[in-house]
């Protein structure tokens, strides 16, 4: 069994202050609080008492890198890519608040307990209302292939700036499909057979001739993690039912809006 007790890791990012264990702490109470009673997942506690700007120290946690259960039965694989597609639009649409990092050794799952435990916060991203709020409607787009809303959207976030040309934003419109398409079906959704993310490697040369602006900054964090996250699904064999995740996560981010 594998097992997390004392993190004493010393990988240096000046972004997010990996090194600066009194702000991981903080970032790993927080999602704790923000994932309480989610029978899904589970961050351990933090041990102040014990625990510096140098040294991290928090509760014992049992299970296995995700990643190693790709021999597992499907059920059970699929259950997994299931629970981190849940995180994801958990953490991007509810929480506004996201731990970045898609190393999957950063999240253990157990068997006996059926939770996914989640480990290193050293990269936490906040998001704002605005661009969750764009980015959500950039996903429902997406399912209903509606190019113009993509576009639009894109434009509100910084991803275009309303002056590019047609080649750009038909490349733009498919890569952002790329992320949306898997919340587009209503059956599950096979990422071996589908594999979209493949698709975005031929559109790399059109993006660096025809890009006139930078995209927004938190746009790298959310795609490192939106990436992981397939590319686990694909590691996993996983074939998911993703829409009706997504749908719950819409209808209860657009109640919470108008209310």
């Amino acid at each position: 069994r594998s097992c997390s007790s004392l993190d004493l890791s010393s990988g240096i990012n000046a972004e997010y202050g990996e090194t600066d264990y009194i702000r991981e702490a903080e970032s790993q109470e927080k999602m704790r609080s923000l994932l309480e009673g989610d029978p899904d997942f589970e961050v351990p506690r933090v041990f102040r008492e014990l625990s510096t700007q140098h040294v991290l120290t928090q509760e014992f946690v049992e299970g296995d890198p995700i990643d190693s259960f790709d021999d597992a039965p499907i059920e059970l694989r699929n259950a997994i890519g299931l629970k981190m597609l849940k995180l994801c639009l958990r953490e991007l649409f509810e929480f506004q608040y996201m731990q970045t990092d898609p190393n999957w050794s950063n999240f253990f799952y157990d068997t006996q307990s059926k939770k996914i435990k989640l480990l290193d916060f050293g990269a936490t991203l906040d998001l704002s209302e605005e661009f969750s709020n764009n980015y959500l409607q950039v996903i429902r787009s997406c399912a209903t292939d509606d190019r113009q809303a993509i576009i639009d959207a894109s434009i509100s976030m910084g991803f275009l700036s309303g002056y590019e040309s047609e080649l750009m934003l038909d490349a733009h419109c498919e890569a952002i499909k790329v992320v949306g398409e898997p919340f587009a079906y209503d059956e599950p959704y096979d990422f071996v057979e589908k594999a979209a993310y493949k698709r975005v490697a031929k559109l790399l040369e059109v993006f660096a001739k025809h890009r006139i602006t930078a995209p927004p900054e938190e746009s790298y964090a959310l795609n490192r993690k939106l990436s992981g996250a397939f590319l686990l699904c694909n590691k996993l064999n996983a074939v998911i039912p993703c829409k009706p995740l997504f749908d719950r996560v819409y209808d209860h981010k657009m109640n919470r809006v108008s209310v």
